[in-house]
């Protein structure tokens, strides 16, 4: 991954880099802080696992951006395989300073400051649902869009229970999960029997560990790694909230008293939650934590019974 780092600073900046230094990744790329001996100083070169998620992501920061309260990474190049000779794609963002907000112990810090951090997440995720897109549900710059989101999110739940149905044949997933996934997707219009009309801007990946604090976190200030951003359901978003620690700045709570929840909300939460969670293991062909994945269609049979 260097080499590429090497080769796309050249590309674009001219220079060879001073110092590359991993910081991490997930299930679809590898970020790197790298230093240049030129204007900026240091950036952040992301690298993609799989083709096509460079361009896409880079657009999903750059629309995130007029909408978000908190600052978001200005991008400065992108990179294709398939046009640069490069062995992955590649993202030149600007690097911002910060504390991952997800990343220790929130009992830490004060009540107050947890409470002035919490307010600073919601309101940024207010902003950006508040974004309504008039033409309708779907991907950011398609040419269909949906009018309803259940027209626009069945068909990808059908493929993801397609998805899951692979996984139990090679045993990644058990016939428990695979029966709770034939069932649910059978009682759609039960779960989502209220009308979703409003195509809202999400982030798609909006928890703690996306969200960078001030250096003495004291404050939030800002977002980064949007996945899936597109015209959806606001709710779609939020089970997000609770993972890392988002339970311990409340969150979900906050965002439940200043944008009040659907009544079919706790089902649709379950719901989006066991589906992306296996959708993404199937995409990023990363090995299923079994036992995450049971608690979560358990959770999900609580409202099959009717």
């Amino acid at each position: 991954m260097e080499n590429t780092i090497i080769k796309a600073v050249k590309n674009y900046f001219h220079v060879q880099p001073e110092k590359i230094e991993a910081l991490g990744g997930g299930f679809y790329g590898r970020a790197f802080l790298v230093t240049l001996p030129c204007d900026p100083s240091t950036i952040i070169a992301k690298l993609y696992l799989f083709p096509n998620f460079a361009a896409r992501e880079a657009e999903q920061i750059q629309l995130l951006s007029k909408h978000s309260l908190l600052k978001m990474p200005e991008i400065y190049d992108v990179q294709e395989q398939n046009t640069s000779g490069l062995a992955y794609d590649i993202v030149f963002m600007e690097y911002l300073k910060g504390v991952n907000a997800g990343d220790f112990d929130v009992t830490k810090i004060s009540e107050n400051t947890r409470e002035i951090i919490c307010d600073e997440i919601v309101d940024n995720l207010i902003a950006i649902h508040n974004t309504v897109n008039p033409k309708g549900f779907g991907p950011l710059n398609t040419l269909q869009y949906y009018q309803s989101w259940q027209d626009y999110y069945y068909p990808i739940a059908c493929k993801i229970v397609e998805k899951a149905n692979e996984l139990y044949h090679k045993k990644q997933i058990s016939s428990n999960v695979l029966s709770i996934f034939e069932e649910s997707i059978k009682y759609f219009d039960q779960i989502f029997y209220l009308p979703i009309t409003k195509a809202r801007l999400i982030h798609g990946d909006y928890n703690t560990w996306n969200i960078l604090l001030a250096e003495d976190k004291t404050h939030a200030v800002a977002v980064i790694d949007p996945f899936d951003c597109c015209w959806a359901d606001n709710e779609y978003d939020l089970y997000q909230l609770d993972n890392a620690n988002g339970k311990g700045y409340g969150l979900l709570k906050r965002y439940s008293q200043k944008y009040p929840l659907s009544p079919n909300f706790k089902q649709k939460r379950c719901f989006y939650e066991l589906y992306t969670e296996v959708n993404h293991y199937y995409n990023s062909h990363v090995e299923v934590n079994q036992e995450a994945v049971e608690q979560l269609a358990i959770k999900l049979k609580e409202f099959l019974i009717y």
